[in-house]
């Protein structure tokens, strides 16, 4: 006998949710990579990653999502090893939960509490995907779209120090050693007054790997 959807486990209602935006995700050109959505093409990951909370508590169970972008080429000068096949695992670059996204900046999570209606979730979530999400990710559709992000916007989400590495990366790549040098430099120096010496050790190697 088929449950209802009052009875469904909130995994269940997750899983149904997911499933049910899985075509808004194909159409625009990502592929489902176990709870995440990813669209892999010319050195830029862009991911939208599900994260639930409380999945063995019905009725405190819910899940929200982030919008990362990581380049292969950072990770694997950044980390020393190949990009992983999960995406969502490497090094982010930039990096949000949704509500980031939106204009009051607070957090969105929805409840996945019996006799949640997986469909009207769904609905929610694909608005949010088509007006805010996907519109953000396409900044990023390359590596030099990504570069260009990286050199003009200061406002981008996730960590300064980590999208000023990427960003030395790429000016590196493209043959712009210079501009990576004092990126770097200028990363170090911003920090040398705290006490972060694995850091500016960090910065370094990265500067001798990139042969700078």
């Amino acid at each position: 006998m088929r449950k209802s959807a009052s009875m469904a486990l909130p995994a269940q209602t997750f899983d149904e949710v997911l499933a049910l935006l899985a075509p808004v995700f194909e159409k625009a050109g990502y592929r489902k990579s176990a709870r995440n959505f990813v669209a892999l093409a010319d050195g830029v990951a862009r991911i939208v990653q599900f994260q639930s909370s409380q999945l063995k508590k019905p009725d405190e169970a819910s899940f929200t999502f982030n919008v990362l972008v990581t380049s292969t080429t950072f990770h694997e000068a950044y980390a020393g090893t190949p990009f992983p096949k999960n995406a969502a695992s490497a090094e982010p670059v930039v990096q949000a939960g949704i509500g980031k996204l939106m204009p009051d900046g607070e957090p969105i999570w929805w409840s996945l509490k019996p006799g949640v209606s997986a469909k009207l979730v769904a609905g929610e979530v694909e608005s949010l995907l088509k007006e805010r999400v996907f519109p953000f990710l396409m900044r990023f559709e390359s590596e030099q779209a990504l570069l260009s992000q990286l050199e003009k916007s200061t406002d981008l989400p996730g960590f300064s120090a980590m999208r000023e590495r990427c960003r030395a990366v790429l000016l590196a790549k493209n043959g712009r050693k210079d501009e990576a040098r004092r990126t770097l430099n200028a990363l170090v120096e911003a920090n040398a007054g705290k006490d972060l010496e694995g850091f500016r050790k960090s910065v370094e190697q990265l500067a001798r790997h990139l042969r700078l």
